[in-house]
């Protein structure tokens, strides 16, 4: 299986870089993800007056602009996940691959999204659509056709995302029964460089420490290596 990063985007934002981390996983074993912690330490510590005022958060709202993206419709999912977690309160759990990937997300504020393998059919692309893609949304409202130009992720037959990291297709949600998963941290151009081997590292490191399962295959695509391949 390949995973492959339009050369396109790379044009937009030179430094990004997004992280792969694939997985053979035992999705119902539960281990010490910290997310309590993180969140706890966000709603004490958070010292900007609004989310959109951290760096990383305003990193991907400037993306977002540069697309043309509404950011009140379409809000980047690490957006909405600092969201939830600052308003306190217990935060929702769905299963240790998941709330491990929140924890992640919520420590380091860079997003990090999920694909269940076992749904997709051929390889997994980051690119513009061609506007004939179709798309259903993970609360199983009905099927969308993605709009011309919008970025998604997409496999050989329909999106898997819309809009980059606003929302996340039914296909391949990563769920208690799921056994193989690619993982994905995307570190938007103009944040630190080192800070998306930072995260797969401790991504990693977690898993296997957490005896989640084993790491098949990683790696960091950038604007000088755009494909990655890995046994699915």
């Amino acid at each position: 299986m390949f995973f492959t990063i339009d050369e396109r985007l790379f044009s937009l934002f030179p430094a990004l870089q997004v992280g792969v981390v694939v997985c053979e996983i035992d999705n119902i074993r539960y281990g010490e993800d910290g997310l309590e912690d993180v969140v706890d330490d966000l709603t004490v510590h958070f010292s900007f007056e609004r989310p959109q005022d951290h760096p990383n958060i305003k990193a991907w709202r400037e993306a977002y602009k540069k697309m043309g993206m509404s950011l009140t419709k379409y809000p980047s999912s690490l957006e909405s996940l600092l969201r939830r977690a600052l308003k306190g309160g217990p935060f929702p759990r769905f299963n240790p691959i998941v709330d491990l990937c929140n924890a992640m997300s919520l420590k380091y504020l860079v997003p990090i999204g999920g694909h269940a393998i076992n749904g997709i059919d051929g390889d997994i692309r980051l690119t513009f659509a061609d506007g004939t893609e179709t798309f259903v949304p993970m609360d199983m409202g009905e099927q969308e056709t993605v709009q011309k130009g919008e970025v998604i992720y997409r496999d050989d037959r329909e999106a898997l995302t819309r809009r980059w990291i606003w929302k996340q297709s039914n296909k391949d949600t990563i769920e208690s029964e799921t056994t193989r998963a690619a993982l994905t941290v995307h570190v938007m151009d103009g944040l630190p460089l080192w800070l998306c081997e930072q995260v797969v590292k401790d991504l990693v490191e977690s898993i296997l420490v957490n005896e989640y399962g084993r790491i098949i295959h990683r790696d960091i695509l950038t604007v000088t290596k755009q494909q990655t391949e890995f046994t699915a």
